[in-house]
C-alpha cells in the first residue's frame, strides 16, 4: 500500500519539521505534532481485523488529525473507560 498524503497534511508536516530545524517552537510540541500526523495517516493506509481495522477506517474517514482524534475519543471513550475501570481488572 501506497501512503499519499493531501497537499494540506504535507504542508502542515514540513511547517512542523521547518519550525523544529529553525527553532521556533519547543521541540517537543512540534515533534508530538508531527508524530501525530503521521501515525494518522499511516493508520489511514492499514487493514487488519477488529480494532485495527476500526480505526483505521475511522482515519481514512476523516479529514485531519484533530477530527480523526475527536472521532476516536468518541468511538473508544467508553471502551477505555471499561478497561481503565478497577472494577474489570484481575486481582
Amino acid at each position: 500500500m501506497n501512503l499519499c498524503l493531501p497537499l494540506e497534511t504535507a504542508e502542515a508536516l514540513h511547517t512542523a519539521l521547518e519550525d523544529l530545524l529553525e527553532g521556533n517552537y519547543p521541540e517537543e510540541a512540534t515533534l508530538e505534532r508531527v508524530y501525530r500526523i503521521l501515525s494518522w495517516r499511516i493508520l489511514a493506509v492499514k487493514g487488519g481485523t477488529g480494532l485495527t481495522s476500526w480505526m483505521a477506517e475511522l482515519a481514512r474517514q476523516t479529514e485531519s488529525v484533530e477530527e480523526y482524534e475527536a472521532a476516536r475519543d468518541r468511538a473508544l471513550g467508553p471502551i477505555l473507560d471499561g478497561l481503565e475501570n478497577a472494577e474489570n481488572r484481575d486481582p
